[in-house]
């Protein structure tokens, strides 16, 4: 009952649809010509373990990765091919910088004890390979928010070569 309760308040206070507050640190607003992909992912009762949240594309700029509050569960990173950035193999890094996938990765953990800031992932990009991103869930009622832009793809059609209307194509 108390664990309902709390996740009935997680939900209240941090609803699924609504951006979460960034940290000073973290740019701005999005470049012109770059589409920005967001979204939260979130469940009441996951089964232990490693659950994708989302894939990000390869060229992402901006990344950011933010869980609502603090939790016992953990972000994870992995490449498409399965190499582990951040949190495989049930191991669990240490916050910091970490340099993968051709960008700057900013893991963070709070580890004071009253603060209530989740985990979060930050990277200016732009990433050379795909990224897919995990939740370790050990905890009820997880909340991530994750936000990512990508250039938009510049259509350039080739006008036909002219031909003489005596010369046929081959």
């Amino acid at each position: 009952l108390i664990l309902l309760r709390l996740t009935l308040a997680l939900y209240l206070l941090y609803p699924s649809s609504g951006a979460l507050p960034w940290d000073t640190q973290a740019s701005g607003s999005p470049v012109e010509g770059h589409k920005v992909v967001s979204g939260t992912f979130s469940r009441p009762v996951l089964i232990v373990g490693y659950h994708k949240i989302v894939e990000i594309p390869a060229g992402a700029t901006d990344i950011r990765i933010q869980e609502s509050v603090k939790t016992r569960n953990y972000l994870a990173l992995r490449t498409q091919s399965g190499v582990s950035i951040i949190n495989g193999n049930w191991a669990i890094d240490r916050p910091g910088l970490i340099v993968a996938v051709g960008t700057r990765l900013t893991y963070r953990r709070p580890n004071e004890i009253r603060s209530r800031t989740g985990e979060s992932i930050t990277a200016p990009g732009p990433t050379t390979e795909e990224l897919h991103l995990y939740l370790i869930y050990q905890q009820p009622g997880p909340s991530v928010y994750y936000e990512y832009s990508l250039p938009l793809q510049e259509t350039h059609t080739s006008p036909e070569p002219y031909t003489h209307p005596a010369i046929l194509p081959l």
